[in-house]
């Protein structure tokens, strides 16, 4: 457990906050035919989730969960191509098989199913930043609007969250397999069986024990099933609303599945405040989001151009998907000048670390440039001046108790460390010595104790987990290790790295601080041994000194002292 404290993220809050963050839209009227509906679906999708009272304040964005085969993403673009009326498709992309490994980064060496040749989108052409490399039409996307106009998915969606619904759309069209009007998009996705939600008990003990995200992974999956167990029992109930033979697409396998894939693919459109699901454009890789850099700055290439030395190969990490009212569309452009042949990826929208990233897709992004970690501070209740310094971070925008700070695995966290810093007054004279706009010692006490607290909490979560660097870097190595342990031992690589960066940083800060706290004050932490080689370093002196002290015998310079009364002098008598 943390030294400072533990609890869960305010966006994290209630179950499977990336499933229950959005709320569901409201009903519309529902058309004929989905070939005639209005070329504003998106729009509507978008009216309806403003109206939602539970709209979420900060959408996570789903990540990307399967790759998908080469023939299934040729064969999808020349549909959108040519059947859907999306021009753009192929004009700035290329679907190539996969570089480096041609059957995915994904592959698993353990697994005996015949392989498939996995796609890769590569740039076909130069583009500069700001070009539109991929642009699908609204139509041929899914909202929560298909959803509502599904004639068997409608009735079971009433009050269900928004990523929800597309599930139980996803779920209806897939059991229709060829008859399905999405058949050429349905095949591109597949579930992943990497994913927390088809976690056993064991494996959460084996795979996530001591990672940031081992009892959300399990909340996420006990809710899905939850959700399961709500809708079978609303159709059990009602016979004659819900026909049992209508409804027996869903098992519980198939749901699941559904809600794993939505929740991987389906992506947070900003602009128009909606999940959707893009076809296409959700199978290119979501990468980890860089930190805020201006191209002005030197850096700004490295973090969104990505190099291999070994292969000569170059990613390009492209902005985020989002929807453009002028185009109808959904669109991705790219953010920096790449050359044709550049692999491309996209930007993550709700920039989630490496953890987050996991729980959606079973897999990390080892390059990822901004990753970071939350980790959690407090005041003590029991602290004689809690109420003055509650109200002082009240002032600042924190909170007394569930704050949070993102460490980064460059960088010591100012605030972070000034809040702790702030924790660590004992006396009002202190309180407002304590800055949270600058990196400011308040003295060399309460650094000394504010540092120590802090690498004892890096010390505990280093200790949480069953296995150190060596054990990670030759499980790495095995090719008898299935893809779900090796992304599992990947994402506690990912977190201890950072961890181990902090205890760096705390190590640096602690080496100019000479002296250790004690009643009196800082006191120099080697005073016994300073004492012991001063005790030392005079025994060569002490015959010297001996000798003096005859000299001054012989003299007689101690008689007089001999002479004098050694009684208190003067009396009453």
């Amino acid at each position: 457990m943390s030294r400072t404290t533990t609890h869960h993220r305010s966006h994290r809050s209630g179950k499977m906050a990336s499933i229950s963050s959005a709320s569901p839209p409201q009903n519309h009227h529902r058309r004929r035919r989905r070939k005639k509906r209005s070329g504003s679906v998106i729009a509507e999708a978008s009216s309806a989730s403003v109206a939602a009272t539970r709209a979420p304040s900060q959408p996570i964005v789903p990540g990307k969960t399967t790759s998908v085969s080469l023939e299934d993403a040729r064969e999808l673009a020349a549909w959108l191509r040519h059947e859907r009326n999306a021009k753009m498709v192929g004009e700035f992309i290329t679907i190539q098989p996969a570089s480096g490994n041609p059957y995915g980064d994904r592959g698993d060496k353990t697994s005996t199913a015949t392989t498939t040749e996995m796609a890769e989108f590569t740039l076909s052409k130069n583009v500069e930043g700001g070009d539109v490399i991929l642009s699908i039409p609204q139509d041929n996307c899914v909202t929560v609007v298909d959803a509502k106009e599904h004639p068997i998915v409608a009735p079971l969606i009433e009050e269900k969250p928004e990523l929800v619904q597309l599930a139980l759309w996803l779920c209806c069209e897939k059991a229709k397999a060829k008859g399905s009007e999405w058949w050429p998009y349905l095949k591109t996705l597949n579930g992943n069986p990497n994913s927390v939600l088809r976690f056993t008990e064991e494996e959460f003990k084996e795979l996530l024990k001591g990672t940031s995200i081992d009892k959300e992974a399990r909340q996420r999956r006990d809710s899905a099933k939850e959700e399961y167990e709500a809708l079978r029992a609303a159709i059990a109930e009602d016979p004659g609303k819900y026909p049992l033979d209508v409804y027996a697409f869903l098992t519980e396998s198939a749901f699941i599945d559904a809600l794993d894939i939505v929740c991987a693919r389906a992506q947070w459109l900003n602009s128009a405040n909606c999940y959707a699901m893009v076809p296409l454009m959700d199978a290119i890789p979501i990468c980890g989001a860089p930190p805020p850099v201006s191209p002005e700055d030197p850096s700004f290439a490295r973090f969104y151009e990505i190099r291999d030395i070994k292969t000569g190969l170059t990613a390009v990490r492209c902005g985020y998907a989002d929807y453009d009212v002028d185009s109808a569309s959904v669109v991705l452009c790219a953010n920096t000048r790449a050359s044709a042949g550049s692999k491309i990826l996209q930007i993550d929208h709700s920039v989630r670390n490496n953890s987050e990233l996991y729980l959606s897709f079973g897999d990390v992004d080892d390059q990822h440039p901004g990753d970071y970690e939350y980790w959690p501070a407090a005041l003590s209740e029991n602290d004689p001046l809690y109420a003055a310094k509650k109200s002082v971070l009240e002032a600042q925008g924190f909170a007394d108790k569930g704050q949070t700070f993102p460490v980064y695995k460059d960088r010591m966290p100012r605030e972070f460390l000034s809040y702790l810093r702030f924790a660590r007054v004992t006396n009002s004279e202190e309180l407002f010595a304590v800055s949270f706009t600058e990196d400011k010692v308040v003295s060399p006490m309460n650094e000394y104790e504010t540092l120590q607290l802090l690498m004892a909490d890096c010390r505990d979560r280093m200790s949480a987990y069953d296995t150190n660097e060596e054990d990670e870097l030759l499980l790495q190595k095995r090719d008898d290790v299935s893809l779900k342990i090796r992304n599992a031992s990947r994402l506690r690589r990912c977190e201890k790295a950072l961890v181990g960066e902090m205890m760096n940083a705390v190590r640096r800060r602690l080496a100019p601080i000479r002296g250790i706290p004690t009643k009196q004050g800082m006191e120099d932490p080697n005073s016994d041994l300073l004492e012991i080689f001063d005790a030392i370093e005079s025994i060569p002196n002490a015959p010297k000194k001996a000798f003096e002290n005859f000299q001054k015998w012989a003299r007689g310079d101690f008689e007089d002292e001999n002479r004098r009364p050694k009684g208190g002098g003067g009396g009453c008598g």
